[in-house]
């Protein structure tokens, strides 16, 4: 009776602790995706930026100065 009552509470334990470990885990990986997501936003408008600059860096017409 009494190694039933221990397996029983073993195997409880067992799946709390598994439960409160993935619950870690899945928070860790949605924050994981979320900042991921962020930066390849940024990195798409840092290059959207970049290439806007560059372009208008071509664009200026050169001035002739007359003497």
């Amino acid at each position: 009776m009494n190694i039933t009552y221990y397996l029983a509470g073993l195997l409880s334990g067992v799946s709390v602790t598994s439960f409160f470990i993935g619950k870690e885990l899945y928070r860790y990986y949605v924050k994981s995706k979320v900042q991921e997501k962020q930066l390849n936003r940024m990195s798409k408008l840092n290059d959207k930026i970049r290439n806007k600059y560059v372009l208008e860096a071509v664009k200026i017409p050169k001035i002739r100065v007359e003497a």
